[in-house]
């Protein structure tokens, strides 16, 4: 896969950047790996010059962000592929929950996703959900002992969730 970032040149036109390699590194996790395709520490993010070219250049080096988002900077957006192992999360899985919105179509595979009420969906090739700031966890269930991936679009959220009084915050219940 390979990765191409825009910008613009002195005169305002659109160019191709070389700052970013075009290779998106791996972050292994337990599961299987991520490749953060773009990050933001703002939203709506200022474009006016490359400071966010420059700190998704340093995000891309980091194994995850800090805070109860982890895969989404506080304040931020990011934009990821994850891909889970043939099988990942049968044994268990990890239940979380991110302070985020996510947006997540599934790209490759089947993947069973478990809600802490006991509901379950299995999601495949062109389906999508959108997460907000749901406990959760993944398995996948792809046949043939194939790898499930999905892209997640992510916004970071207030820092708890209200329901009827109750506050919900981030959290991964290994």
């Amino acid at each position: 896969m390979s990765l191409y970032v825009t910008t613009h040149n002195a005169e305002g036109k659109a160019v191709f950047s070389d700052r970013i390699s075009q290779e998106v590194p791996k972050k292994e996790i337990p599961l299987g790996d991520i490749q953060i395709i773009s990050s933001t520490h703002e939203f709506p993010v200022d474009l006016s010059n490359e400071s966010d070219i420059e700190q998704y250049e340093h995000d891309r080096k980091q194994p995850m962000f800090p805070g109860t988002r982890r895969i989404c900077p506080d304040g931020g957006t990011s934009v990821c592929i994850m891909s889970l192992k043939p099988g990942a999360g049968k044994e268990g899985g990890i239940m979380h929950r991110t302070m985020t919105l996510d947006v997540v179509v599934v790209i490759e595979g089947e993947i069973e996703m478990h809600l802490d009420s006991g509901e379950k969906r299995v999601l495949k090739p062109g389906d999508s959900i959108v997460e907000r700031a749901t406990m959760h966890k993944w398995i996948n269930v792809t046949p043939d002992n194939g790898w499930a991936r999905w892209v997640a679009f992510i916004q970071s959220a207030a820092d708890a969730v209200d329901i009827g009084g109750k506050k919900l915050v981030g959290e991964w219940a290994h």
